[in-house]
């Protein structure tokens, strides 16, 4: 569905604000520390990621897996000496592992990297983005042609030709209305000056497409440099500068992405009682007759402490590997749920270690796992009662039941071998 469009879009022109730096060399990453607000410079943490000569274009992108707690890495790519670089680093840094290398692009001249992601609330109540586990990354080739691929990944899409800069962002995307998207959204100037855009979004029909490239006709000057933005009240944002150091913005309408104010929920028992009294009207031309239906809706929160699980499965983890994953659908939603409430063991008694769990749907979560391949046989799983609560916000008891799992490939676990013997 088209969100973004010249029609939607409203001018805004400052002359005063310059955000680009042509001449530093290295590039300074910001990372907000988990404040409720930010009052000045001080609520952030500056960190020099790269400096040498011949830094050209650097973009990075947080991996998020999860709608809670820190990121989980973050994503870099950039450009060395003509040639396109990336690297990883795991957020936080606790083993001091530093950036580590990746794969190279090639000859390029410019690139940008984005996460896709939906928003999602968390067990506080806190919207926060939960991202895909690879980022898109957008480059131009020396013919000018801008490609982009799903990080590490061969197959490559052509969105444009006659291309010299790029940016990328991810746009609001409403967690009420799921085509009201703005997508992942790539706005690039043109050899000519022009600035164009195309944006990855959910469509009517629920699929996801690259919609046609756009021209933003409200820019009618010459662009050398842009950014992208997304305000706090559900806009998208594009800075443009001139030739000449002009800048404008360019900002659409909200996409109200039902977040900012709580949902609605009225409780009521179910021995309403309703009575109407008889009015009497004056000066009327004919008789009148005022018949009044109540229509109400009384709607319960489940409080009982039983539930089970429907249905538990492994999955491919999508590298051929079903040893990595569970998917499990219960008979009841559980909320706050936590890893430490589940335990997985074979029909030896061996436990395996669950390393986090997902809502991925309707009461379906996905478990993940470390070296599930070596389980043997039946296999159980149990609900503890430790954490997870119903609608009400009580506990449920303790339930547990059996799965085969399917297509494990058991690891090769080497035997001891002797390496000294002696007697005292």
């Amino acid at each position: 569905m088209r969100i973004i469009s010249p029609s939607l879009l409203n001018k805004l022109k400052d002359k005063n604000q310059t955000p680009f730096n042509k001449s530093d060399p290295k590039m300074n990453i910001s990372l907000a520390r988990a404040r409720s607000s930010i009052m000045d410079s001080s609520y952030f943490t500056v960190e020099t990621i790269r400096t040498k000569p011949g830094i050209g274009d650097i973009s990075i992108g947080l991996q998020r897996l999860k709608p809670y707690g820190p990121p989980s890495a973050i994503y870099e790519i950039h450009i060395d000496n003509g040639i396109g670089k990336t690297a990883i680093r795991k957020y936080p840094d606790k083993r001091k592992e530093g950036w580590m290398e990746q794969f190279e692009l090639g000859a390029v001249s410019s690139v940008a990297i984005c996460f896709d992601g939906r928003w999602i609330k968390n067990s506080k109540g806190r919207w926060q983005i939960v991202t895909k586990e690879k980022p898109y990354i957008f480059y131009v080739r020396t013919d000018n042609k801008l490609y982009v691929k799903l990080w590490d990944e061969v197959e490559e899409k052509l969105l444009a030709e006659n291309v010299k800069k790029v940016k990328v962002i991810r746009g609001w995307k409403s967690a009420v209305v799921g085509k009201d998207d703005h997508g992942l959204i790539a706005a690039y100037i043109k050899t000519d000056g022009k600035v164009y855009y195309r944006n990855y979004s959910e469509q009517e029909d629920g699929k996801f497409v690259w919609e046609n490239e756009r021209q933003m006709t409200e820019f009618s000057g010459t662009a050398i440099n842009l950014n992208l933005f997304i305000t706090n009240d559900y806009r998208t944002g594009i800075i443009i500068e001139d030739n000449n150091g002009k800048i404008t913005w360019l900002i659409t309408n909200r996409n109200w992405a039902g977040m900012a104010i709580a949902t609605d929920k009225i409780l009521a028992r179910n021995d309403i009682k309703v009575n109407f009294i008889e009015t009497t009207k004056y000066k009327t031309f004919k008789e009148e007759k005022i018949v009044a239906s109540p229509n109400i809706t009384a709607t319960f929160l489940y409080a009982s402490s039983f539930n089970k699980f429907v249905e538990i499965k492994n999955l491919d983890n999508g590298e051929g590997d079903y040893g990595k994953e569970i998917i499990f659908t219960v008979l009841h939603e559980i909320y706050d749920i936590d890893v430490k409430d589940f335990e997985l063991r074979d029909n030896r008694n061996i436990s395996f270690v669950i390393l986090d769990i997902l809502k991925i749907g309707d009461r379906k979560y996905k478990l993940m796992l470390l070296n599930f391949n070596n389980a043997e046989g039946e296999v159980a799983l149990r609900f503890k009662g430790l954490y997870g609560k119903n609608e009400a916000g009580n506990r449920y008891d303790e339930f547990k039941d059996t799965f085969i799992p399917a297509n494990l490939v058991p690891l090769e676990i080497p035997i001891p071998t002797v390496e000294a013997i002696w007697n005292e």
